[in-house]
C-alpha cells in the first residue's frame, strides 16, 4: 500500500494534475467563463449556503470555482506539488471561502484531524489511484453530515477497455509517436491550445502508475453498505439527462442489471470522452 502511495504522490508531484496555466484564471470572472460544464452543473446543483469538501482536489480549480458563491470549501490533496498551485490560484482570487489542507485520504487519524462535516462530499477521479478506494470511501464518509450528499467518480471496468487499448498502442506500437499521442488524448480534450493542461491529460490518462477499475454494482454495494441512498449516474444508467434543468442529486430509477449491463456497454464507445469514467451520486439516508 505505501509503495503504491509514494509512487503516486511522486507522479502528482512531478505531473499536477488537472494541469493549467496560472494566466488563464486572472479574475473570478476568467475563472467562471472557463469553468468546464460539469462544473458548472455542480455549481447549480449545490445550494450556495451548503458546505462542500472536494476531496483529491488537485491542483483546486473545482474547489475555488466552487467557493466563489460559497463561505465553506475545503480541498484535499496529499500533493504537495498540486496543492502549491492550488494556492496560488486561490491567492490570485483572493479567495478567503477556500480552504485547502494536505491530507491523505487513507489515514483516518488525518481525515478525522480536518474536524469539520459538510453537506456536500465531492470526490471525483480520486479514489482509482488509491491503493484501497474503499477505505478511502468509507474514511471520506466520517466527514458526511446526516441526510448530507456525496458524489465518487471512478473509472468503470468495462468503460475503460478501449482506453486500455489506445495505452497499449500508445507504448508498444506507436511509442515516441506524437502525432498518435496527440490523435489519442485529443478523443478527450478536444480542445489542445492549453499545452499545461495537454501535458496534464497525457501524463494522467497514459503514464500514470496506479489505477483500479470499478463496476456500477460494486459502487451500489459500497453505498448499500453504508445507508448511502443511489441517486444517479453521469453518464446516465438510465433515461437521457437534462443536467442543466435538472442537477446531478436527482432520484433516477434504481439500475438493475440489464440497465447496468447496457450502460457499461455503452461507456465503451469510442466516441466516449470520459476514457470509462462515471460519476455516482447518492444521499446519506438518517437511521431511525
Amino acid at each position: 500500500m505505501n509503495l503504491i502511495k509514494e509512487r503516486v504522490r511522486e507522479f502528482y508531484n512531478r505531473t499536477p494534475f488537472p494541469d493549467y496555466e496560472l494566466e488563464r484564471f486572472p479574475t473570478r470572472e476568467a475563472l467562471t467563463a472557463r469553468a468546464y460544464s460539469f462544473a458548472k452543473v455542480l455549481d447549480r446543483s449545490i445550494p450556495v449556503q451548503a458546505s462542500i469538501l472536494d476531496a483529491g482536489t488537485g491542483t483546486g480549480q473545482l474547489s475555488t470555482f466552487l467557493s466563489l458563491r460559497r463561505s465553506c470549501v475545503y480541498g484535499i490533496d496529499f500533493s504537495d506539488s498540486s496543492l502549491n498551485k492550488a494556492r496560488a490560484l486561490k491567492e490570485q482570487l483572493k479567495l478567503d471561502s477556500l480552504t485547502l489542507k494536505k491530507v491523505d485520504l487513507l489515514d483516518q487519524r488525518q481525515i478525522d484531524d480536518i474536524g469539520v462535516k459538510f453537506d456536500y462530499i465531492i470526490c471525483v477521479g480520486v479514489l482509482h489511484h488509491t491503493a484501497d478506494p474503499y477505505l478511502g470511501f468509507a474514511n471520506l464518509l466520517r466527514l458526511l453530515k446526516p441526510d448530507g450528499y456525496i458524489a465518487v467518480g471512478l473509472y468503470n471496468t468495462y468503460g475503460r477497455i478501449p482506453l486500455k487499448i489506445r495505452k497499449f498502442l500508445l507504448h508498444y506500437v506507436f511509442r515516441n509517436d506524437e502525432r498518435m499521442k496527440e490523435k489519442f488524448i485529443k478523443i478527450q480534450i478536444h480542445d489542445l491550445d492549453d499545452k499545461e493542461r495537454v501535458r496534464g491529460w497525457t501524463n494522467d490518462q497514459y503514464y500514470h502508475p496506479h489505477e483500479s477499475t470499478h463496476s456500477i454494482a460494486e459502487i451500489l454495494r459500497w453505498f448499500k453498505k453504508n445507508n448511502i441512498r443511489f441517486l444517479q449516474t453521469v453518464p446516465s444508467t438510465g433515461e437521457k439527462q437534462n443536467l442543466d434543468l435538472m442537477g446531478v442529486f436527482q432520484q433516477e430509477p434504481y439500475p438493475g442489471v440489464l440497465k447496468r449491463f447496457t450502460a457499461q456497454l455503452s461507456w465503451m464507445s469510442e466516441d466516449d470522452p470520459n476514457g470509462g469514467y462515471w460519476i455516482t451520486f447518492g444521499k446519506r439516508d438518517t437511521i431511525k
